[in-house]
């Protein structure tokens, strides 16, 4: 009998255990899937079955923190992220978290979503996501693992790992590509459709056509589609990565003498063909070899000495940017067969006066007296040495060295000291950043909602005020101690305080890297007010309208195009309800610290009801953007966005207001003066007087006839946002557009400046 009890109890307390083991496995993060209902976050990972590869928040090389792929074990001066999530970056990854609800990923900050993986596939029931042995990243049916309604292969960022595609997936509809942005520069791998083998890449215009080796890659879909081959030799690790004009194969190389991603393929596979092929600051001898300029040493020497150079150089001493007089010195380089990439013009008489600009600005990288006065920002490229004259000479900028050892000695000892410091003061805030947080805000679904005595006390009284656009003011301030963010204060009452609340959480989902991210708002009483990311460098009208320090480059203009069309091609047809903007215009499109575009006010007509097209027609400056359907009362679409984007295109490129008065024999409304000369073939008449016929005339070319085919009047005959991107990135032809019969009857009937509107 006691037997028998103690075998019931044995047997109780095993079930008890197992029910309780199989509750917590479900309850925390289990190591390869993603449950619904659990959340990753902080420095949690979860590590793929065969343990090869792991999804968490990492840095590369920085304090921003973004959701990636990498390889688990392997330890690399270098680490690379083979998929990216999140554009937008993670400021405080310990409170972010990844979570899967209803088939969607979500990646949450301290509250807010910040990105979202907007499945286009089908799917139904319960769904995981799972980190595959492959490195694919998958949701899928939690009990029918075949049903795949998103997955990280579809949306490789700058890598591909073995098995992972490129080319057109007829599956999601959508033409998969390697893409890689380091300011100022854009660079794009995809597959030749024409061609059906090889690809093409794009660097800011430029295009190189290449071909894989049938070794690496396999063909299917007719050429359409090519994945990346496993190694020939199973145990080899290896991917293919796209740099800055490059792109490689490369494998682990892990021995006694040297460890690191050694090349396997390269195209270019020599600097002859493209002297991008040596990196930053390097330069591409007569011998056809990489090699540092002086006062330059390799970033990372392992993969010099594994003859990959893409890493670049890095100054041996920095530059002094102290005080108002810098101390810094030049080299000469004076064997350079032509000037590097992407010079920008300085007015100065004289080579003393070029060299005295350029050491005014702690960015500058070197200068060139000839013939006027032209600078280089951050980093020099495509730099290539000659044997034969004409020689080409620039003025690098090198550091200057210290004099002094002791007062070194003493930075140091000081600065280690401060770090110390800082590093118990972070820690105190971490314990304490919750109550504080819970003090500040609290949240309602994805945004911080902030009570107005907060928002007047974190714009010090609305006392700093940014612009004026047309549905509310915008005022810096501060929140949670340091964040910077833009206020807007609506003007217009729109909806009641519940709709409000319900229309600005769905706002508040719409995430993109070329969107002004909503953080949270705040409604009391009559008052309406918007929380923002704050943009550093202002609105695009402040810099192609007003005395601007920094001239924007044709290469920046045209990256901010694309940017823009991006926003609104995302807006139109990625989100779960399509999106119209409505005031498409360059005070609505910000800039952030690297002049990335992101456009604001979107969602206002969702906010503001009916108020939002009397703000439209009453506010100056607003009308000259506005299709001809807002005028004849017409159902607006999102082709009234197309409208105005073309109007704006053709700002960026003129650098003037398209409203304004031009005198060329008679007034013209300055579109219907552009609409002629782009049915003439003379587009450089069109570019900003200020670059001086600096940019790529094909771009030019095409630019402008997007933007006439953008201001169509009938919206049957303008183009999707998607077919502008594909325009703009040269994967289209763009035919020559007709003159719009609205201008072409003005033009012929009228001399007067009767249409040359102000508003």
């Amino acid at each position: 009998m006691n037997c028998k009890h103690s075998f019931s109890a044995l047997s109780a307390a095993i079930i008890l255990s197992v029910i309780i083991l199989f509750v917590g496995s479900y309850a925390a993060v289990a190591s390869d899937t993603l449950f619904p209902g659990q959340s990753l976050s902080g420095s949690e990972t979860l590590v793929s079955e065969n343990g090869m590869f792991e999804l968490g928040f990492f840095s590369p090389g920085g304090t921003k923190h973004y959701l990636g792929i990498r390889y688990k074990n392997i330890i690399s001066n270098n680490p690379v992220n083979f998929w990216v999530g999140n554009r937008i970056p993670i400021t405080n990854f310990l409170n972010a978290k990844l979570y899967v609800d209803s088939g969607e990923l979500y990646i949450e900050e301290l509250g807010s979503v910040l990105w979202t993986s907007n499945s286009v596939r089908n799917g139904s029931g319960t769904a995981v996501a799972v980190l595959l042995n492959t490195g694919n990243f998958v949701v899928r049916g939690q009990f029918n693992s075949s049903v795949v309604t998103w997955q990280s292969f579809d949306q490789p960022a700058d890598a591909l790992l073995p098995g992972a595609w490129l080319g057109l997936n007829m599956v999601i509809g959508a033409n998969i590509l390697l893409t890689l942005y380091k300011p100022p520069y854009n660079c794009t791998l995809m597959i030749n459709q024409s061609r059906k083998r090889g690809f093409i890449m794009f660097i800011d215009g430029h295009d190189y056509l290449g071909t894989f080796p049938d070794w690496m890659v396999t063909y299917e879909g007719n050429g359409n589609l090519v994945r990346l081959n496993d190694p020939e030799i199973p145990n080899d690790i290896e991917f293919m990565k796209l740099h800055l004009g490059q792109v490689s194969l490369l494998r682990w190389l892990d021995n006694a003498t040297i460890s690191g991603w050694q090349p396997v393929w390269n195209y270019p596979s020599s600097c002859n063909v493209s002297a991008f092929y040596c990196g930053a600051f390097g330069i591409c001898t007569s011998k056809g070899t990489c090699e540092c300029i002086d006062g330059f040493r390799p970033t990372d020497p392992n993969e010099w000495e594994l003859g990959h150079f893409v890493s670049g150089c890095s100054r041996i001493t920095p530059l002094n940017c102290q005080g108002v007089v810098s101390t810094d010195s030049f080299v000469m380089l004076d064997n350079l067969q032509g000037l590097p990439d992407n010079p920008q013009k300085v007015m100065a008489a004289t080579s003393k006066e070029c060299r005295t600009a350029c050491l005014s600005e702690c960015y500058c990288a070197a200068y060139s007296y000839h013939s006027g006065c032209k600078i280089w920002y951050n980093m020099l490229l495509n730099l290539t040495s000659s044997d034969n004259p004409p020689y080409t000479k620039i003025y690098m900028r090198i550091g200057s060295p210290s004099k002094s050892r002791p007062h070194i000695l003493i930075f140091i000892l000081t600065f280690g000291l401060m770090v110390v410091i800082l590093i118990v003061l972070m820690l105190l805030l971490i314990y304490k950043k919750p109550s504080c947080v819970a003090r500040q805000s609290k949240m309602e679904g994805f945004l911080a909602v902030y009570s107005y005595a907060q928002l007047k006390k974190a714009t010090r009284n609305f006392s700093e005020k940014l612009g004026e656009g047309s549905f509310g003011s915008v005022f810096k301030g501060t929140i949670a101690g340091s964040t910077v963010v833009a206020v807007k204060m609506l003007k217009c009452l729109g909806h009641g305080e519940k709709q409000f609340r319900t229309e600005v959480q769905t706002v508040g989902t719409i995430q993109h890297t070329n969107l002004v991210r909503l953080l949270g708002f705040c409604t009391r009483g009559s008052r309406r007010l918007l929380v923002y990311e704050y943009m550093p460098n202002g609105s695009l009208d402040s810099h192609l309208f007003q005395e601007n320090p920094r001239l924007l480059s044709w290469n920046l203009r045209h990256q901010i195009v694309i940017g823009i069309a991006r926003a609104l091609a995302y807006l139109h047809e990625e989100c779960r309800d399509c999106i119209i903007h409505c005031d498409i215009k360059p005070e609505n499109i910000l800039l952030d610290a690297e002049f990335c575009p992101k456009i604001a006010d979107f969602g206002m007509a969702k906010l503001l009801g009916r108020d939002f097209s009397t703000a439209l027609t009453t506010i100056r400056g607003t009308i000259g953007y506005l299709a001809p359907e807002w005028i004849s009362g017409q159902v607006i679409t999102h082709k009234a966005d197309v409208y105005s984007f073309g109007v704006v295109l053709f700002e960026i490129i003129s650098g003037r207001r398209s409203t304004e008065k031009m005198r060329y024999g008679n007034h013209r409304y300055f579109p219907f003066y552009a609409a002629a000369k782009v049915n003439e073939g003379d587009v450089l008449c069109l570019l900003d007087d200020r670059l001086e016929g600096n940019a790529s005339v094909k771009e030019l070319d095409v630019a402008c006839r997007v933007a006439c085919w953008c201001i169509q009047d009938d919206e049957i005959h303008r183009p999707s946002m998607r077919q502008v991107i594909h325009m703009l990135e040269g994967v289209v032809d763009v035919e020559l557009p007709p003159i719009p019969a609205s201008f072409q009857n003005l033009m012929d009937g009228y001399d007067s400046d009767i249409y040359s509107v102000e508003v």
